[in-house]
């Protein structure tokens, strides 16, 4: 009885990472990361810069 329970669970969990390897190849590629996660703040005045862009100040 123990091992029917034991091979039941493993079979469940076997099953679960099929399906979720399967769904992963189903959705596709991530979308790539969108230009706002660059932005940065200048040290001197705190404005927003994208990248490393020099800020408008001339300072930071």
């Amino acid at each position: 009885m123990l091992k029917i329970a034991i091979v039941f669970l493993l079979l469940i969990v076997g099953v679960s990472m099929l399906g979720s390897t399967v769904v992963k190849f189903l959705r596709g590629p991530k979308p790539p990361p969108s230009l706002n996660a660059t932005n940065a703040k200048c040290g001197n005045c705190g404005r927003p810069v994208k990248g490393t862009a020099p800020c408008v100040c001339g300072k930071g």
